[in-house]
């Protein structure tokens, strides 16, 4: 007897590298910005090579990413355990990210 197993596939052609363009704050939020990529679509989920260009002033506020490519707004950065990514988890620099495009979930791994 044969037994289906249902998977999904993430990072088929690669782990796709985007990098910040720019960064907005708020009294409510600090948003990273980026150009929309091919390689970061609506259907994409997995794994995502993140190059930070710029510091945020705050260092307490919540950090939001905005790909448009992905859903067209800013989607929260969490951790691990699903709390905020703050200002001050993030430096200049490489971050490596998990995106579950079914939970609409962006999560700091690195």
């Amino acid at each position: 007897m044969a037994t289906s197993f249902v998977y999904n596939r993430v990072n088929v052609n690669g782990v796709p590298c985007i990098e910040s363009r720019s960064i907005t704050e708020s009294a409510t939020a600090v948003v990273f910005n980026f150009n929309a990529s091919p390689a970061v679509s609506p259907r994409f989920s997995g794994l995502i090579a993140v190059k930070i260009d710029e510091t945020p002033t705050s260092t307490t506020l919540p950090v939001s990413f905005n790909v448009p490519s992905i859903a067209g707004t800013s989607i929260a950065v969490t951790t691990f355990n699903g709390a905020a990514v703050t200002g001050a988890d993030l430096e200049e620099g490489i971050h490596l990210v998990f995106y579950d495009r079914e939970n609409g979930i962006l999560q700091l791994l690195v």
